[in-house]
């Protein structure tokens, strides 16, 4: 574009000339035919139609009132959450238990008393009779106190654990002399009855207590007790 005022050569876009800063026009650029603004309403068309509130109030069901949350049934507590209540006790359990400790003990002394517990000879039944079993030498009768008419007064016992030979020897005390009599020993190498005695015909018996004790091996295993009238 040339300046009509210096004729200086200008640019075709250029608005001010160079040399002597004269306003150039504008070039006309040749008429464009724009097409036509759509107007708001064809975008309105074109949208689906917005949706209303009561659209969604209708396809979501109805919010539960809090009377629906009342009507429901009370929630059940848990087991550990209730009070602890101490079963009563069996009044038949005690009444069983003390039976039982007492059977237990019972047996417990019987085992005791028997020589169960003990691996060394034992002498036990140890009595005063006066009349014997001819073949096993078991007491046929026991008694405490014997006559003094009494022709013979037998001391028995029955020993028992006995592994290897032992020796037995009984001797007699009479408490109101003091006087005592020693027996013979006599040996048993297994468990049996056995017996010491005395004789009318050998000793005469006075009147009172007596005491008689049993040794095995020289050890005092049993003692019994009888008096004479």
């Amino acid at each position: 574009m040339f300046c009509p005022k210096c004729g200086t050569n200008n640019g075709d876009n250029t608005r001010f000339c160079f040399n002597c800063g004269y306003a150039l026009s504008a070039p006309q650029q040749p008429n464009q035919q724009l097409p036509p603004l759509q107007q708001p309403n064809q975008y309105q068309q074109q949208l689906p139609p917005l949706r209303q509130p009561n659209q969604y109030q209708q396809q979501l069901p109805p919010l539960r009132q809090p009377n629906q949350f009342q009507q429901m049934p009370p929630l059940q507590q848990a087991p550990y959450g209730r009070p602890y209540v101490q079963p009563k006790k069996s009044k038949a359990g005690v009444v069983i238990a003390v039976i039982a400790i007492i059977v237990v003990f019972g047996l417990l002394v019987a085992a005791l008393n028997n020589g169960w517990f003990s691996s060394a000879p034992v002498i036990k039944k140890a009595c005063v009779a006066t009349a014997l079993d001819s073949e096993t030498y078991e007491p046929l009768n026991r008694v405490r106190n014997i006559p003094g008419t009494e022709p013979t007064i037998y001391v028995a016992a029955y020993i028992q654990n006995v592994n290897q030979e032992v020796s037995v020897v009984s001797v007699w005390y009479h408490l109101d002399s003091d006087e005592s009599f020693i027996s013979d020993y006599i040996y048993i190498d297994y468990d049996a009855w056995f017996y010491f005695s005395l004789d009318q015909s050998e000793f005469e018996f006075p009147v009172g207590d007596y005491v008689v004790e049993l040794y095995v091996d020289d050890y005092l295993e049993e003692t019994v007790e009888f008096t004479i009238y």
